[in-house]
Protein backbone atom coordinates (compact mmCIF):
# COMPACT_ATOMS: atom_id res chain seq x y z
CA UNK A 1 0.00 0.00 0.00
CA UNK A 2 2.86 2.26 0.20
CA UNK A 3 2.85 3.39 -3.52
CA UNK A 4 -0.76 4.34 -3.44
CA UNK A 5 -0.26 8.15 -3.24
CA UNK A 6 1.69 8.22 -5.93
CA UNK A 7 -0.55 5.93 -8.17
CA UNK A 8 -3.36 8.59 -7.44
CA UNK A 9 -0.56 11.26 -8.77
CA UNK A 10 -0.51 9.58 -11.52
CA UNK A 11 -4.14 9.12 -12.03
CA UNK A 12 -4.70 12.90 -11.00
CA UNK A 13 -2.10 13.95 -14.02
CA UNK A 14 -4.32 11.79 -16.73
CA UNK A 15 -7.32 12.94 -16.06
CA UNK A 16 -6.19 16.42 -15.73
CA UNK A 17 -4.99 16.18 -19.30
CA UNK A 18 -7.88 14.45 -20.33
CA UNK A 19 -9.45 17.16 -19.09
CA UNK A 20 -8.02 19.98 -20.96
CA UNK A 21 -7.55 18.07 -24.12
CA UNK A 22 -11.90 17.78 -24.25
CA UNK A 23 -12.19 21.79 -23.03
CA UNK A 24 -9.88 22.19 -26.11
CA UNK A 25 -7.28 23.93 -24.29
CA UNK A 26 -3.79 24.19 -25.09
CA UNK A 27 -0.88 22.62 -23.81
CA UNK A 28 1.15 25.66 -25.11
CA UNK A 29 1.92 24.53 -28.67
CA UNK A 30 -0.11 25.47 -31.67
CA UNK A 31 -1.45 22.65 -34.17
CA UNK A 32 -2.11 23.58 -37.51
CA UNK A 33 -5.67 22.77 -39.15
CA UNK A 34 -5.75 20.19 -41.90
CA UNK A 35 -5.54 22.25 -45.08
CA UNK A 36 -8.40 20.93 -47.57
CA UNK A 37 -7.54 18.80 -50.40
CA UNK A 38 -6.84 20.15 -53.92
CA UNK A 39 -9.90 19.63 -56.12
CA UNK A 40 -9.99 20.14 -60.05
CA UNK A 41 -11.37 23.47 -61.08
CA UNK A 42 -15.60 23.92 -60.50
CA UNK A 43 -17.49 22.13 -63.43
CA UNK A 44 -14.44 20.43 -65.29
CA UNK A 45 -15.23 16.78 -64.54
CA UNK A 46 -15.96 13.99 -61.95
CA UNK A 47 -13.79 13.68 -59.20
CA UNK A 48 -15.11 10.47 -57.94
CA UNK A 49 -13.65 8.92 -61.04
CA UNK A 50 -10.66 10.05 -60.87
CA UNK A 51 -8.65 11.99 -63.48
CA UNK A 52 -8.05 9.66 -66.26
CA UNK A 53 -6.27 12.88 -68.51
CA UNK A 54 -3.79 13.91 -65.96
CA UNK A 55 -2.36 17.19 -66.68
CA UNK A 56 1.17 17.11 -67.60
CA UNK A 57 3.27 19.46 -65.64
CA UNK A 58 4.57 22.85 -68.04
CA UNK A 59 8.11 22.25 -69.31
CA UNK A 60 10.26 23.52 -71.86
CA UNK A 61 8.59 26.25 -74.48
CA UNK A 62 11.08 25.96 -77.17
CA UNK A 63 10.49 23.69 -80.09
CA UNK A 64 9.79 24.08 -83.87
CA UNK A 65 8.38 27.10 -85.51
CA UNK A 66 6.21 26.51 -88.22
CA UNK A 67 4.49 29.09 -90.51
CA UNK A 68 3.08 27.48 -93.12
CA UNK A 69 -0.85 27.80 -93.84
CA UNK A 70 -1.10 23.51 -93.37
CA UNK A 71 2.43 23.09 -91.74
CA UNK A 72 2.24 20.80 -88.59
CA UNK A 73 5.07 19.01 -86.81
CA UNK A 74 4.59 16.29 -84.32
CA UNK A 75 5.09 16.55 -80.42
CA UNK A 76 5.29 14.53 -77.11
CA UNK A 77 6.92 11.49 -79.28
CA UNK A 78 4.74 11.37 -81.99
CA UNK A 79 1.65 11.26 -79.26
CA UNK A 80 0.18 14.59 -80.89
CA UNK A 81 0.22 16.68 -83.68
CA UNK A 82 0.71 20.71 -83.14
CA UNK A 83 -0.80 22.01 -86.90
CA UNK A 84 -0.48 26.10 -87.35
CA UNK A 85 -3.36 26.08 -90.00
CA UNK A 86 -3.59 29.41 -90.77
CA UNK A 87 -6.66 28.84 -93.31
CA UNK A 88 -8.65 31.81 -92.87
CA UNK A 89 -7.15 34.64 -93.70
CA UNK A 90 -3.80 35.43 -95.53
CA UNK A 91 -2.30 37.85 -92.53
CA UNK A 92 0.84 35.65 -91.73
CA UNK A 93 1.04 33.63 -88.36
CA UNK A 94 3.63 31.21 -86.87
CA UNK A 95 2.92 28.48 -83.98
CA UNK A 96 5.85 27.46 -82.00
CA UNK A 97 5.75 23.60 -80.66
CA UNK A 98 6.52 21.77 -77.32
CA UNK A 99 6.02 18.81 -75.90
CA UNK A 100 3.22 20.18 -73.77
CA UNK A 101 1.45 22.23 -76.62
CA UNK A 102 2.48 25.25 -78.12
CA UNK A 103 2.11 29.45 -78.62
CA UNK A 104 0.85 31.63 -81.08
CA UNK A 105 2.62 34.69 -82.83
CA UNK A 106 -0.16 36.29 -85.08
CA UNK A 107 -1.64 39.96 -85.67
CA UNK A 108 -4.85 38.53 -87.63
CA UNK A 109 -7.29 41.37 -88.66
CA UNK A 110 -10.35 39.78 -89.34
CA UNK A 111 -14.01 40.68 -88.04
CA UNK A 112 -15.89 38.19 -90.59
CA UNK A 113 -14.56 34.97 -88.83
CA UNK A 114 -11.71 32.91 -87.54
CA UNK A 115 -8.22 33.45 -89.41
CA UNK A 116 -6.89 30.30 -88.14
CA UNK A 117 -7.68 27.69 -85.78
CA UNK A 118 -4.02 26.66 -84.49
CA UNK A 119 -4.06 23.69 -82.42
CA UNK A 120 -3.05 20.49 -80.82
CA UNK A 121 -4.45 17.20 -82.44
CA UNK A 122 -4.77 13.71 -81.55
CA UNK A 123 -6.17 10.80 -84.49
CA UNK A 124 -5.72 11.12 -88.00
CA UNK A 125 -6.53 14.77 -89.81
CA UNK A 126 -6.02 15.24 -93.66
CA UNK A 127 -3.46 12.28 -93.89
CA UNK A 128 -1.29 13.22 -90.70
CA UNK A 129 -2.15 10.44 -87.97
CA UNK A 130 -0.85 10.97 -84.73
CA UNK A 131 1.22 7.39 -83.31
CA UNK A 132 -0.60 4.84 -81.56
CA UNK A 133 -4.17 6.65 -82.09
CA UNK A 134 -7.05 4.45 -82.07
CA UNK A 135 -8.56 7.18 -84.43
CA UNK A 136 -10.34 6.62 -86.78
CA UNK A 137 -12.97 4.64 -84.17
CA UNK A 138 -16.06 3.59 -84.77
CA UNK A 139 -18.62 4.93 -82.18
CA UNK A 140 -19.95 1.95 -80.42
CA UNK A 141 -16.22 1.45 -79.58
CA UNK A 142 -15.55 5.07 -78.54
CA UNK A 143 -14.84 4.85 -74.92
CA UNK A 144 -14.33 6.71 -72.32
CA UNK A 145 -12.52 9.60 -73.89
CA UNK A 146 -11.10 12.73 -71.91
CA UNK A 147 -8.53 15.84 -72.08
CA UNK A 148 -7.18 18.40 -69.87
CA UNK A 149 -6.07 21.36 -70.94
CA UNK A 150 -4.71 24.25 -69.69
CA UNK A 151 -4.21 27.77 -71.66
CA UNK A 152 -3.10 31.29 -71.34
CA UNK A 153 -4.81 34.30 -73.46
CA UNK A 154 -4.20 37.65 -74.20
CA UNK A 155 -6.08 40.68 -72.55
CA UNK A 156 -7.00 41.94 -76.58
CA UNK A 157 -8.15 40.70 -79.29
CA UNK A 158 -11.05 38.47 -80.74
CA UNK A 159 -11.06 34.75 -80.10
CA UNK A 160 -12.33 31.83 -78.84
CA UNK A 161 -10.84 28.86 -76.80
CA UNK A 162 -12.40 25.41 -78.29
CA UNK A 163 -12.15 21.93 -78.80
CA UNK A 164 -12.72 20.51 -82.18
CA UNK A 165 -14.14 16.96 -82.51
CA UNK A 166 -14.76 15.54 -86.08
CA UNK A 167 -16.88 12.54 -87.08
CA UNK A 168 -17.65 10.61 -90.60
CA UNK A 169 -19.62 7.76 -91.92
CA UNK A 170 -16.31 6.31 -92.82
CA UNK A 171 -13.23 5.70 -91.25
CA UNK A 172 -11.55 8.60 -92.96
CA UNK A 173 -7.52 9.05 -93.02
CA UNK A 174 -7.90 11.81 -96.29
CA UNK A 175 -9.58 14.54 -96.71
CA UNK A 176 -11.98 16.72 -95.06
CA UNK A 177 -14.98 14.65 -92.74
CA UNK A 178 -18.52 14.99 -93.92
CA UNK A 179 -20.23 13.52 -90.90
CA UNK A 180 -20.19 16.46 -88.40
CA UNK A 181 -18.00 18.98 -86.46
CA UNK A 182 -18.38 18.86 -82.94
CA UNK A 183 -16.96 21.75 -80.82
CA UNK A 184 -16.35 22.46 -76.86
CA UNK A 185 -15.92 26.16 -76.30
CA UNK A 186 -14.20 26.40 -73.09
CA UNK A 187 -14.15 30.43 -73.46
CA UNK A 188 -14.40 33.41 -76.12
CA UNK A 189 -14.55 37.09 -76.71
CA UNK A 190 -18.26 39.02 -76.92
CA UNK A 191 -18.20 39.57 -80.29
CA UNK A 192 -16.98 35.95 -81.43
CA UNK A 193 -19.79 33.47 -81.35
CA UNK A 194 -20.22 29.78 -83.10
CA UNK A 195 -22.17 28.51 -86.55
CA UNK A 196 -25.72 28.36 -86.43
CA UNK A 197 -27.61 30.28 -83.28
CA UNK A 198 -28.38 28.54 -79.39
CA UNK A 199 -30.94 26.22 -79.56
CA UNK A 200 -31.02 25.27 -76.19
CA UNK A 201 -28.56 24.44 -72.39
CA UNK A 202 -27.64 20.90 -71.45
CA UNK A 203 -25.34 20.40 -68.13
CA UNK A 204 -22.39 17.98 -68.63
CA UNK A 205 -18.98 17.74 -66.18
CA UNK A 206 -20.53 19.57 -63.89
CA UNK A 207 -21.15 22.66 -65.91
CA UNK A 208 -24.11 24.38 -67.89
CA UNK A 209 -23.38 24.74 -71.57
CA UNK A 210 -25.42 26.49 -74.21
CA UNK A 211 -26.12 24.23 -77.40
CA UNK A 212 -25.77 26.30 -80.84
CA UNK A 213 -26.19 24.42 -83.90
CA UNK A 214 -25.93 25.46 -87.60
CA UNK A 215 -24.25 24.27 -91.32
CA UNK A 216 -20.97 24.93 -92.60
CA UNK A 217 -20.78 24.37 -96.42
CA UNK A 218 -23.95 21.27 -95.84
CA UNK A 219 -21.84 19.79 -92.64
CA UNK A 220 -23.95 19.91 -89.35
CA UNK A 221 -22.10 21.95 -86.63
CA UNK A 222 -22.87 21.75 -82.98
CA UNK A 223 -21.26 23.85 -80.21
CA UNK A 224 -20.98 23.35 -77.09
CA UNK A 225 -20.16 26.72 -75.22
CA UNK A 226 -19.64 27.27 -72.02
CA UNK A 227 -21.62 29.40 -69.48
CA UNK A 228 -18.81 30.16 -67.04
CA UNK A 229 -15.52 30.64 -68.94
CA UNK A 230 -12.61 28.99 -67.83
CA UNK A 231 -9.00 28.68 -68.98
CA UNK A 232 -8.42 25.12 -67.34
CA UNK A 233 -10.37 21.73 -67.41
CA UNK A 234 -9.14 18.61 -66.22
CA UNK A 235 -10.59 15.51 -66.84
CA UNK A 236 -13.31 16.61 -69.42
CA UNK A 237 -15.16 13.68 -70.71
CA UNK A 238 -15.21 14.37 -74.24
CA UNK A 239 -17.21 10.97 -75.11
CA UNK A 240 -20.09 12.59 -72.72
CA UNK A 241 -20.49 15.35 -75.44
CA UNK A 242 -20.34 13.02 -78.42
CA UNK A 243 -23.30 11.00 -76.77
CA UNK A 244 -25.21 14.34 -76.14
CA UNK A 245 -24.88 15.23 -80.04
CA UNK A 246 -25.91 11.64 -80.99
CA UNK A 247 -29.42 11.80 -78.51
CA UNK A 248 -30.04 15.26 -80.23
CA UNK A 249 -29.26 12.99 -84.01
CA UNK A 250 -26.91 15.55 -85.33
CA UNK A 251 -23.78 12.45 -85.22
CA UNK A 252 -25.38 9.00 -86.12
CA UNK A 253 -23.96 6.28 -83.80
CA UNK A 254 -22.84 4.10 -87.05
CA UNK A 255 -20.14 6.67 -87.64
CA UNK A 256 -16.42 6.82 -86.79
CA UNK A 257 -14.49 9.32 -84.44
CA UNK A 258 -11.48 10.57 -86.72
CA UNK A 259 -10.01 12.73 -84.56
CA UNK A 260 -10.05 15.69 -81.63
CA UNK A 261 -8.60 19.11 -81.87
CA UNK A 262 -7.79 21.78 -79.08
CA UNK A 263 -7.07 25.27 -79.84
CA UNK A 264 -7.90 28.57 -80.91
CA UNK A 265 -10.08 30.50 -83.28
CA UNK A 266 -8.11 34.29 -83.83
CA UNK A 267 -10.37 36.51 -85.50
CA UNK A 268 -8.09 39.97 -84.59
CA UNK A 269 -4.81 39.64 -82.94
CA UNK A 270 -4.06 36.29 -82.12
CA UNK A 271 -0.12 37.06 -80.20
CA UNK A 272 0.02 35.01 -77.24
CA UNK A 273 -2.69 32.31 -77.57
CA UNK A 274 -0.81 29.63 -75.62
CA UNK A 275 -1.58 25.84 -74.56
CA UNK A 276 0.44 25.82 -71.47
CA UNK A 277 -0.44 21.97 -71.07
CA UNK A 278 -2.66 18.79 -72.55
CA UNK A 279 -3.77 15.63 -72.05
CA UNK A 280 -6.19 13.14 -74.10
CA UNK A 281 -6.90 9.64 -72.97
CA UNK A 282 -9.43 6.88 -74.04
CA UNK A 283 -10.51 4.63 -71.06
CA UNK A 284 -7.51 6.10 -68.89
CA UNK A 285 -4.94 5.27 -71.60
Amino acid sequence: MGDTPRVRRVIAVLLTGLALAVAGCSTGEDVAPPEPAPSAPAGTGDPARGVLAPLPPEGSREGPRICGKTESVPVAGGRYEVQNNAWGADTPQCTTAFDTGFSVEATHAKDSGPAAYPSIVVGCNYGTCTRDSPYPLPLRDMGDVRSSWAVTVPDDGDFNVAYDVWLDPTPRREGANTGAELMIWLDRTDRVQPIGSERATVEIAGARWEVWTGENHGTPVISYVRERPTDTVIDLPISDFVTEATRRGVVEPTWFLTNIQAGFEPWIGGEGLTTDAFSLTRNGV
